[in-house]
């Protein structure tokens, strides 16, 4: 019998515990992920996190003009236009062949990840993907933005 309620307790809160973890992930899961990966020369290396309510979070790696976090929000016109584009895309994942020396590009939206190279994808994707460099460009050139490093 002791053993058994030592069991039971046991099982209580563990299933606690992941109730909680699956609160927190769905809390801090991006609207959008977009990362920039390296490649033999000298392409721009960064991450973008854009939340549901507009907050955006940039990190850049290597061969950028800003490394390091940024944080920043989309005008609220601006979160509109891209959720709109989020529903209507077509959410093709594009054929992917790793290429020696090109940067791939990675694109996580609505649960799915895609990965590509920028100049051959067409469509849905390389729609959200100008959005997307055009919103990085806006924020590491603009100096109301905050910075997380010194």
């Amino acid at each position: 019998m002791k053993y058994m309620i030592i069991l039971l307790v046991m099982i209580n809160f563990s299933c606690q515990s992941t109730k909680g973890t699956s609160e927190i992930t769905t809390k801090t899961e991006p609207l959008v992920f977009y990362s920039k990966g390296p490649c033999r020369g000298k392409c721009s290396v960064y991450d973008l996190r854009i939340y549901k309510d507009g907050s955006i979070s940039y990190f850049g790696i290597d061969h950028v003009i800003v490394k390091g976090d940024l944080q920043s929000k989309l005008e609220d016109q601006e979160l509109k236009e891209l959720k709109a584009m989020l529903k209507r895309g077509e959410h093709k994942n594009p054929n992917f062949k790793r290429v020696l020396d090109w940067s791939v590009t990675t694109l996580r939206i609505n649960g799915e990840e895609y990965r590509y190279y920028p100049s051959t994808v067409s469509g849905f994707v390389k729609e959200l993907d100008v959005k997307l460099r055009k919103i990085v460009h806006r924020i590491i050139h603009n100096p109301n933005v905050q910075s997380e490093e010194g």
